[in-house]
């Protein structure tokens, strides 16, 4: 673009140059014809003008038509070079406009076992994998919590099981001796009778 814009400065400084040159050469063809004329003798209503000086004159003036026609030459030819240079550079700036749209594309993608995906998409599918773990983590907790209580009653109601299984066995071994004490003084009363 750059480039571009230089060329166009040079041209119109070219341009500016060969107009000046060109006004130059039709100030200096005005000039010489003019001197031609005055310094030509008139003879009746004709001016007498020498084939030498005529001859300079053509000479001059095709001396200047093939100036401004090289002048001509080198514009287009400059006219050219600076379109070839647009073109490229728009060819150029299409291709990097593509890159450009190839390369956020590329940034814009990010793959997730392999499969891409636009990051909003991605970020969608990270964050509810959080929100899944998360509320596991929770479910799990709560799970833990319920079975942490089961467990302390479970204990509770056995140690009270096992202090009524004590308290009955107490009471049973404590009715047994009283029974055995009960049957033994019944024995020896019995015993006591038969002598």
């Amino acid at each position: 673009m750059m480039r571009f814009k230089v060329l166009v400065i040079i041209l119109m400084t070219a341009f500016a140059i060969q107009f000046n040159a060109k006004s130059q050469d039709n100030d200096n063809l005005s000039e010489q014809y003019q001197n031609m004329i005055d310094g030509s003798e008139t003879f009746e209503k004709y001016k007498v003008i020498p084939i030498t000086k005529v001859n300079e004159f053509g000479q001059i003036m095709n001396d200047s038509v093939q100036a401004l026609k090289g002048n001509v030459a080198s514009a287009k030819s400059a006219k050219m070079k600076a379109e070839t240079e647009r073109d490229s550079a728009k060819s150029q700036m299409n291709r990097l406009s593509s890159e450009l749209e190839a390369a956020k594309e590329e940034v814009n993608q990010m793959p997730l076992l392999g499969i891409p995906m636009s990051k909003t998409t991605y970020n969608v599918v990270m964050w509810s994998i959080v929100v899944i773990l998360i509320a596991g983590l929770v479910i799990v907790y709560i799970m833990f919590l319920n079975s942490f209580r089961m467990t302390r009653q479970a204990k509770k109601d056995k140690e009270l099981v096992d202090q009524e299984l004590e308290d009955l066995r107490k009471r049973s071994h404590d009715k047994q001796v009283k029974i055995k004490r009960e049957l033994q003084t019944a024995l020896n009363k019995l015993e006591e009778q038969r002598r």
